[in-house]
């Protein structure tokens, strides 16, 4: 009986995602949160950030010797320390930092986490002035923002589209990719093939090489639908069932791909070494090529889901500013300086993103990536994660709401409303913890 058949009361519920803990710690120590020692003058003092771009240590290198030394050369009177860490433990690292009093002065989280931590005035607002912001797109700094006000900077992107092999759909008889999502998966069942023995050999439409959480997003957005609306649950409506049901579908009735045939964690990318046709991917796609089967870069051709409803996924890596920090000054300087051009092209190079501003798509790294141009080309029509101050407690749910609809455990309206019912207990939960 998993946990939802078990009844769990709503603090339970809440109390499971890992966000709980930071809003519990936020309950304790919020005095002390909330007294940083300066808010204006010139920046000054000793800085921690924490990072989960530049890993590594060709990261390392090219932040501390190339970029870093730029801005303290600017700002003498700053010293920063860096705290690497990767997304698995980024949020234990905030939460520790707020059980303890002592979070880090800047931080950089994902799309959908603002909400979370702004609502708990964890965060400080930006003081930027409304021409620093002319580079993005609205629906870029939309997750930025809470409650009217910005409280992060975008750096590096990450979108997630359609991407065909032309090679592949040629070979078929398909001189362009699909068109609409019914061609879509018309696609993908043609493009399909199978050995004698009935074994997948080539899968027409690649959907386990990233989280299935964002993959049902990506088609949930090309469908037309919402994860949210006015705070509450939107995915479970007629929309969301059909989005759900569709990619459930292709493994389950279509026989497009298996289970275990992929995974997000997987050393190969299908895409290039020929066993899938298309794929809903990330751009790095063309960084993992170029290594991996170069000789198909020229192949891999992106393409918009529902061109009668475009979107992308788009996800990524913002900068804000602890509510905490007592070099307020000094934080917002490195923030706004983390969020520069030159600091979101190199980080981007770096892990094959997206850069966050429209003014580098003419360097040569877009330029010559097509499926980043592809995705900074389709960020106006952008659709991200989160949007409730919740999120973080339910990312797994959804994760594993996808699961079990696409291995047959369940069917997409059960789940889905067993879903909703999740979330409003969490919605209802943080909004009284």
């Amino acid at each position: 009986m998993d946990a939802r058949s078990r009844g769990l009361t709503r603090r339970t519920l809440l109390m499971s995602g890992a966000a709980a803990a930071g809003a519990a710690a936020l309950s304790a120590c919020g005095a002390r949160l909330a007294s940083p020692s300066d808010t204006g003058g010139p920046p000054e003092g000793h800085l921690n950030l924490l990072t989960p771009i530049f890993p590594g240590a060709d990261g390392k290198a090219l932040f501390e010797r190339q970029l870093l030394p730029q801005f303290t050369a600017r700002y003498p009177a700053v010293s920063v320390s860096v705290d690497y860490t990767t997304y698995n433990y980024l949020n234990q690292k905030i939460t520790t930092g707020l059980t303890t009093g002592i979070p880090a002065d800047v931080i950089m989280l994902g799309v959908g986490w603002v909400e979370p931590f702004a609502s708990r005035q964890v965060l400080s607002e930006l003081t930027v002035p409304p021409s620093a912001l002319t580079g993005y797109s609205e629906r870029v700094l939309a997750p930025c923002r809470w409650g009217g006000k910005l409280f992060a900077l975008p750096v590096v992107l990450d979108t997630r589209f359609g991407i065909a092999r032309r090679d592949i759909l040629a070979q078929a008889g398909f001189d362009r990719p699909p068109a609409s999502i019914d061609e879509l998966r018309d696609y993908a069942i043609a493009l399909t093939q199978r050995g004698s023995n009935g074994a997948l050999t080539r899968t027409g439409l690649d959907v386990q090489s990233i989280d299935p959480r964002q993959m049902f997003e990506t088609v949930l957005f090309a469908f037309g639908g919402d994860l949210f609306r006015a705070g509450r649950p939107a995915f479970n409506d007629a929309t969301g069932v059909a989005a759900l049901q569709w990619v459930a579908d292709l493994q389950l009735k279509d026989r497009v791909i298996d289970a275990g045939f992929s995974n997000p964690n997987s050393t190969t990318l299908p895409l290039a070494d020929g066993r899938a046709a298309m794929s809903i991917g990330h751009n790095n796609a063309w960084i993992t090529t170029s290594k991996q089967r170069p000789e198909v870069l020229g192949q891999l051709q992106p393409f918009l889901l529902d061109p009668a409803k475009p979107s992308v996924f788009a996800g990524g890596t913002l900068v804000t500013v602890s509510a905490a920090s007592r070099h307020q000054s000094a934080a917002q300087a490195l923030a706004a300086f983390i969020a520069s051009p030159q600091v979101s092209l190199l980080g981007a190079a770096q892990r094959g993103n997206v850069p966050a501003l429209t003014e580098l798509e003419t360097t040569p790294y877009v330029r010559d990536h097509p499926l980043v141009r592809f995705g900074l080309d389709n960020l106006k029509y952008g659709r991200s994660e989160g949007g409730i101050p919740a999120w973080l407690s339910l990312r797994e749910e959804i994760l594993n709401t996808v699961q079990s609809v696409t291995t047959g455990r369940q069917g997409a309206q059960q789940a889905l409303d067993q879903l909703a019912t999740v979330a409003d207990a969490a919605i209802a939960d943080f909004g009284t913890s």
